[in-house]
């Protein structure tokens, strides 16, 4: 038995160390990539800019295990009704920097932060968060002011408990982690299925283009940076929610099987105020597959609290 779990971690440790680090001279996984660095960090992110009169930017944050591919629909939809959209790879996921053990951590939404300031500094934003995401645009839209806040099946995070560090941030694990996500996610009909659950919807499921969820994860040790993640990430900010004082739009799925119902009665409660909106037999996943419903009624919600 002894003699089998050393081959294991040998070969565990022996795979991981073969994922190598790729940077973004050498990397451009978009026609309109652009890398932000900041501190250890490179911030990939992408810019749909405005088809139409111009009426506002947006920051557009994705969820967990995503990037700014999930994102690409609604982004679309917006751009063409004056918007523009800036896409970005949180820390650990799509394109942007695997954090170490090794690297002097910096908060998601300071990272993110210091992004809109390089872009449009003298702007107030309108911050868009997705299911992880929408943990990371409260936090920003309670830090700085914002215009609007656009939340679509928004989940908190908690702190990691931290008798689990060691657990999840050992090598072995994150060895483990990066095998998984760099070969099981080359299984096609496993990713389907994973789509299926997330959106609600086979049609959508079938025709999807698999490379934009299985890419970024394929990508530079995403597993190891996931477990890394998991430990750093700065909590919601629930309590001062209520500090929040622009429009917030909250949106959620009807077949949402991510979210707990006490998850979306916390977030409910929080913002009282909000205008709120269900999106019927939707998914999880609903900014990719109902982006055009979604996007009219951001739109419209837009326009009223101009």
């Amino acid at each position: 038995m002894k003699k089998a779990i050393s081959l294991l971690l040998a070969v565990v440790l022996t795979l991981s160390f073969c994922f190598i680090s790729v940077s973004a001279e050498d990397f451009k996984p978009y026609s309109d990539s652009q890398f932000f660095e900041y501190g250890d960090y490179e911030l990939h992110y992408r810019v749909i800019p405005a088809e139409a009169d111009y009426k506002g930017r947006i920051l557009m944050l994705h969820g967990f295990l995503c990037s700014t591919f999930s994102w690409q629909n609604m982004a679309e939809a917006m751009s063409k009704n004056g918007y523009d959209c800036v896409l970005v790879d949180l820390p650990d996921f799509g394109y942007s920097t695997r954090e170490t053990k090794d690297m002097e951590i910096i908060d998601r939404e300071e990272l993110v932060k210091q992004l809109m300031l390089s872009i449009a500094p003298a702007e107030e934003w309108i911050i868009a968060g997705h299911s992880m995401g929408g943990g990371v645009a409260i936090n920003l839209a309670i830090e700085m002011p914002v215009n609007a806040l656009l939340l679509y099946c928004p989940c908190p995070q908690t702190e990691f408990p931290s008798w689990a560090e060691g657990i999840c941030t050992s090598t072995i694990m994150e060895g483990m982690m990066n095998i998984f996500f760099k070969y099981f996610t080359r299984i096609t009909p496993l990713v389907r299925m994973v789509i299926y659950a997330a959106t609600n919807d086979w049609n959508f499921a079938m025709s999807y283009d698999v490379s934009g969820v299985t890419a970024p994860v394929q990508y530079n040790s995403f597993g190891a940076g996931m477990c890394e993640m998991m430990y750093n990430v700065k909590p919601t900010d629930m309590e001062n929610a209520g500090k929040i004082n622009c429009p917030i739009l909250l949106c959620q799925a009807e077949k949402d099987i991510i979210l707990t119902s006490s998850i979306k009665t916390q977030v409910n409660e929080a913002f009282p105020n909000a205008e709120k909106y269900t999106v019927a037999g939707g998914g999880h996943q609903c900014i990719e597959n109902r982006a055009d419903e979604l996007s009219n009624m951001t739109i419209s919600f837009l326009e009223q609290n101009k």
